[in-house]
């Protein structure tokens, strides 16, 4: 991604009733350069992003405590049978 400081289309403004891109005016020939389509919503490019990362990545500052591969991957019968008991018993 090239542009995050601007969006696709020229932005029509929060108070629009419609689109939020202004009437007349198309979208930016290649959306795959901005991070943001309309001044509301993400392109796909920067939603294939953060999804990835969210899906596979191994730092725990984009994706915390787990990722979504992990999670899928967890053992089903390890959810069944709960945490493991840690009490003792008073003698």
């Amino acid at each position: 991604l090239k542009v995050t400081n601007e969006s696709c289309c020229f932005f029509a403004g929060a108070n629009a009733t419609g689109p939020l891109c202004v009437e007349g005016d198309g979208p930016c020939p290649d959306r795959s350069i901005y991070s943001n389509y309309d001044g509301l919503h993400l392109t796909e490019k920067l939603y294939m992003h953060l999804s990835t990362k969210a899906y596979s990545s191994e730092l725990q500052t984009e994706a915390y405590p787990f990722n979504v591969e992990v999670l899928a991957n967890l053992n089903i019968s390890l959810m069944l049978t709960g945490p493991p008991s840690f009490h003792t018993r008073d003698h």
